[in-house]
């Protein structure tokens, strides 16, 4: 990676450190966020542990706006530079995920993603969403499932977009599309990273279910 990067996917890293739902369920109802629910710091949990629409969309719009952020200050810093963008995007999903104020501990990353990619290529976003719905009604009615079939189909889908469609799609300049589709790659692996824990449950769960059966 160019050293010039350097600064920029700190800054990012930074901005996703910015913990939205702890902060919100700790002003709203003086818990922490990480010992309620599923311990995830996100907009989901937020709505699960308080049962309040607009604390989830508040936590939700909060932390997509730390994505769109973090790709304007890319354009301001490094300008036109698409890597910047990458970089910065992908740095910010990390941030928000493996939040070293919070010990590591941090939401998945889907919320900052879709801030990212709004503002560089909301293609993108069409893309998970109908792998989501996919893997939410075709193998399990699971949230988690849902997730994990709309990251890893996409990481799989964008290397097979036409490229034209990814030149018309975009926001920003990019030069080459390959680098867009090294961007959503990088994004999905930092989002899957984090759907691993969720899934072993899941996955145990079923066989506690299989035992009892």
């Amino acid at each position: 990676m160019n050293i010039g990067l350097l600064p920029g996917l700190l800054i990012a890293y930074v901005i996703g450190m910015i913990p939205t739902a702890y902060l919100v369920l700790k002003f709203s109802h003086g818990k922490d966020i990480r010992q309620e629910g599923t311990g995830n710091v996100g907009a989901m949990n937020t709505y699960d542990v308080t049962g309040s629409r607009w604390l989830g969309i508040i936590t939700f719009v909060i932390d997509a706006l730390k994505g769109v952020l973090a790709v304007c200050v890319a354009q301001w810093i490094y300008g036109d530079w698409f890597l910047a963008k990458a970089v910065m995007g992908t740095a910010v999903i990390g941030g928000h995920n493996f939040n070293l104020l919070l010990k590591g501990k941090g939401g998945r990353g889907l919320s900052t993603a879709t801030g990212v990619f709004a503002v560089v290529n909301p293609f993108v976003i069409l893309l998970w969403d109908l792998m989501y719905l996919t893997g939410y009604f075709a193998i399990k009615r699971n949230q988690h499932v849902g997730n994990v079939v709309g990251t890893i189909g996409l990481a799989v889908l964008i290397f097979s977009t036409p490229e034209r469609v990814l030149r018309m799609t975009t926001l920003v300049t990019m030069d080459n599309p390959t680098e867009l589709k090294l961007f959503v790659f990088a994004s999905c692996v930092v989002i899957f990273l984090r759907h691993i824990g969720p899934m072993r449950e899941l996955v145990a769960a079923a066989s506690r279910e299989e035992d009892q059966d």
